[in-house]
């Protein structure tokens, strides 16, 4: 990763990786996300550091459930309707416009929404979801 952001910043330093990336499955991968100290990790650390805004469990299981669903969907070949992805964007400023949401966090759903709109590659959204999966699970690791 580039030295441009510090390293108390790590969620805004994902989401300019996975901006400048092709394709979310090259970015995305099991060996960057995955492990502890990983992107997820690192993420959900981020997420629980000292800020006004606090993601709720409850705001990201609701957001990991939705794409659950429209990741599987495409990975099994059954929607190629890109509806329910387009509907993800206006849900995603609602919570972050209440506060249900920091706005750091936002920006890397919107980043890797972005990636998955001009893809009709499946390992993109098997990665996505499987990121997301890794965020839910270290955030209960870290919950009080």
């Amino acid at each position: 990763m580039n030295g441009q952001y510090h390293n108390n910043d790590p969620i805004s330093q994902i989401t300019s990786e996975i901006k400048k990336a092709k394709k979310l499955s090259q970015i995305l991968t099991p060996k960057t996300f995955a492990p502890p100290g990983g992107w997820a990790d690192k993420v959900v650390q981020g997420l629980r550091r000292g800020r006004s805004t606090k993601l709720k469990t409850s705001q990201l299981r609701k957001i990991f459930a939705e794409v659950k669903d429209i990741c599987e969907k495409r990975i099994k070949g059954i929607s190629q309707n890109e509806t329910e992805l387009y509907l993800l964007y206006p849900k995603l400023a609602y919570a972050q416009g209440r506060d249900l949401m920091p706005k750091d966090f936002y920006e890397l759903l919107i980043a890797c929404l972005d990636k998955l709109k001009e893809s009709a590659d499946k390992e993109d959204f098997k990665m996505f979801e499987e990121f997301m999966t890794a965020i839910v699970a270290y955030n209960k690791q870290y919950e009080k």
